[in-house]
């Protein structure tokens, strides 16, 4: 699909504040469920909009956790949302990115990365951190495999300085 780029040396990492308003996330799937876990835990608020959702997904709504739209992605979630991620199969992820063109909303394209404008980072907070490795969206696998070896790193006996640290 035209419009597609390479992730590169020409990103950065930032971290949201919850009062950015509600992430979209498109797509009830595995994807789905794995990017609003991480959402959840940062504290934001989550808007899902899927025709269908795992059953975790639909405890989580049905808990009031996160709204549920049960249908497919509109222009119009695109345009009252900043920030979106494409929980979708890559057809409809272009699909999905076409419809929102033109909007203001910034997209993370999980099954072509390189439609999108951010990728969530892996990410875990303890001592008062928030530690985050990505990829840009190209081996989300890999950024979870080295994401859980600086927590193994840091939760051993290297977090104690660093948490001295963060509190002067």
């Amino acid at each position: 699909m035209p419009g597609q780029r390479e992730w590169g040396a020409s990103s950065v990492m930032i971290c949201l504040d919850a009062s950015a308003g509600p992430i979209l996330v498109a797509g009830g799937g595995r994807v789905g469920i794995r990017k609003i876990r991480t959402l959840l835990e940062a504290g934001m608020a989550v808007d899902l909009v899927s025709p269908e959702a795992l059953p975790e997904l639909r405890s989580l709504a049905s808990e009031g956790r996160i709204a549920w739209m049960q249908r497919p992605v509109e222009r119009a979630d695109f345009e009252c949302h900043s920030f979106a991620i494409l929980a979708l199969p890559a057809k409809e992820t272009e699909e999905a990115v076409l419809l929102a063109r033109g909007t203001a909303c910034s997209m993370d394209c999980c099954a072509a990365p390189g439609l999108g404008t951010w990728s969530l980072a892996a990410q875990f907070r303890t001592g008062g951190y928030l530690v985050g490795t990505a990829t840009g969206g190209k081996s989300p696998a890999a950024a979870a495999r080295l994401r859980d070896r600086i927590r193994e790193f840091l939760e051993g006996e290297h977090l104690s300085p660093l948490q001295k640290e963060n509190t002067e």
